[in-house]
């Protein structure tokens, strides 16, 4: 059960990783839609205006050609009959002719603006097609990643559920033989008798465990003699949190008449990295990165697993009084299972 558990935690950690890529691709690329968007309204600006302008340029320049082919003061009378003669006919010619060229510049320059706008349009166009395409392998690649995750989650919840169950069943075994003995109750969870509290480790339930420094170690490699165990036989934490977390139970215990159910703790690195060289490339979270390598997250099961229970919502309102939290990332039936110790 455990190594199933943990082999389901380190895919769900890996697939995590692959959706928030996946929405920062998305994010990404939505942002180049919106740049090139942008640029292709700039360039339809450009455009229309190049546009304007040429049949500006255009329609000036016809209706000088018509007045230069009917307008009588071109005319060769009105040249000879002028007071300066054919002089003035000349001036006006070569009047005729700057102007001539003169329209004839702004025509190119309004053609070379209405093919920058084409280039301008094609560019755009082409950045906004190139991003739909990216884009969407990118929705894609995240709802993939999102659909795989909530597979795996729904694989946790069952694996939780079937601790669970054999927690009671642990649990009816336990009364039935303390029925049979007349031996006092003992609950599932709780360490044997003849279990010593000892701060190394085990299911003696570490309330007087002092722990140690742990700043020092990194994630997965603190040692045995650093961390407390909980009542529950095989867990432990930190001391801090260990100290917090049988606060915890033990108001658990007087809720529901029956101590937390631990699946997963402290995980070490060797677990980590036996997950990671075992697991196909890509489905197992690289050693190092898990809380639970700190000492300072639990996941839970007996109902706590499935939010909208009375034990989800009792944690949800006392976990905090006692410094643990189910994350905010980790609620709105994402994880409710996995709780951390902030202190």
């Amino acid at each position: 059960m455990r190594a199933a558990l943990a082999e389901v935690r380190a895919e769900i950690d890996t697939l995590h990783e692959r959706a928030e890529s996946a929405m920062r691709d998305h994010v990404a690329e939505s942002e180049r839609l919106d740049r090139a968007e942008e640029a292709a309204r700039s360039a339809e600006r450009a455009a229309d205006n190049a546009a304007e302008h040429t049949e500006r340029v255009r329609t000036g320049a016809a209706g000088q050609a018509v007045a230069a082919y009917t307008g009588a003061d071109l005319g060769p009378l009105v040249a000879w009959s002028s007071p300066r003669g054919p002089q003035e006919a000349l001036d006006r010619a070569s009047l005729l002719s700057v102007l001539a060229a003169h329209r004839q510049g702004e025509v190119d320059r309004a053609a070379a603006a209405g093919a920058a706008k084409r280039t301008l349009s094609d560019r755009a166009a082409d950045a906004r097609d190139e991003r739909a395409d990216a884009e969407e392998a990118a929705r894609e690649t995240r709802e993939e990643a999102e659909s795989a995750l909530e597979d795996r989650r729904e694989t946790l919840r069952g694996l939780l559920a079937e601790q669970s169950r054999l927690e009671e069943r642990l649990r009816e075994r336990r009364a039935q033989e303390a029925e049979e003995d007349g031996r006092p109750q003992k609950q599932a969870g709780q360490a044997p008798e003849e279990t010593p509290k000892e701060s190394s480790g085990g299911g003696g339930g570490g309330q007087d465990c002092e722990g140690g420094d742990v700043s020092g170690y990194p994630n997965g490699e603190i040692p045995e003699s650093a961390l407390c165990p909980l009542p529950q036989p095989g867990e432990r934490l930190r001391a801090d949190a260990a100290k917090a977390f049988i606060s915890l139970d033990g108001a658990f215990q007087g809720r529901f008449g029956r101590p937390m159910c631990v699946a997963d703790s402290y995980r070490p690195i060797d677990e980590q990295v036996r997950l990671y060289e075992e697991k196909a490339e890509g489905m197992a979270a690289a050693p190092g990165t898990s809380t639970h390598g700190r000492g300072i997250a639990v996941d839970l099961c007996g109902g706590v697993e499935t939010e909208g229970t009375d034990e989800y919502q009792w944690m949800m309102d006392n976990a905090p009084d006692h410094g643990w939290h189910n994350p905010e990332w980790a609620q709105n039936g994402f994880e409710p299972w996995h709780w951390e110790f902030q202190g």
